[in-house]
């Protein structure tokens, strides 16, 4: 059973970050941020192998419901475990590796092999009645040690299809595994595209 109260050291350290919008204001020292979405911040605690989830101010009752998905996935190894929720906060495993967004920033090769592994974790989730949804670049991690977990699942609870994964697929078999066609993007241009896609200026047709 996950706690619900708050442990005295974990209230502590979230008494101590302070947020104004998406903006972290301030943080403890030893707190590593790691990584930053469009609802939560997360830090990596000091010598664990754990992270700790915030969500922004606007948004602190999405906790709850990703806590709720993820015990409905049960711990499964195609995402990171849940170690304890709290108001506005999960503590979850922390994962090494690289997102597949870095990795064409970095230019580290995705395979068919990974592509494979995101659909099994996706297709995991469908058969627990979600509907996964928002799995993007930087939302799917590669391992150090070569496996694959998604790691975000807020929204796998929405009603409508959200066709990002399919349309990264549809873009990797046209273009991405083209043998003349770049594998390592700067920043800018990854930042380009994600921008004219969210605002529908690339829109993919004839999806498989």
């Amino acid at each position: 059973m996950l706690k619900r109260v708050v442990p005295f050291y974990t209230a502590e350290i979230i008494n101590r970050i302070v947020i104004e919008g998406t903006t972290v204001i301030d943080q403890p020292d030893d707190l590593v941020e790691v990584g930053k979405g469009r609802s939560a911040v997360v830090f990596k605690f000091p010598g664990e192998q754990k992270v700790l989830k915030v969500f922004f101010p606007a948004f602190l009752h999405l906790a709850e419901q990703e806590a709720a998905i993820y015990r409905e996935l049960d711990n499964s190894a195609y995402y990171p475990q849940l170690f304890e929720e709290g108001e506005g906060y999960l503590i979850l495993e922390y994962l090494e590796g690289i997102t597949f967004y870095d990795c064409l920033v970095s230019g580290v090769k995705i395979t068919e092999e990974m592509l494979r592994l995101v659909d099994e974790a996706l297709n995991y989730a469908r058969g627990k009645g979600l509907n996964p949804s928002d799995t993007h670049l930087q939302n799917v991690m590669l391992l150090h040690n070569g496996g694959v977990r998604v790691i975000d699942v807020v929204r796998f609870r929405q009603a409508k299809i959200c066709t990002h994964w399919e349309d990264l697929k549809y873009a990797y078999y046209k273009y991405y595994l083209k043998p003349y066609f770049p594998k390592k993007y700067p920043k800018w241009v990854m930042e380009t595209i994600i921008w004219l896609y969210r605002n529908r200026w690339i829109k993919i047709k004839n999806r498989k």
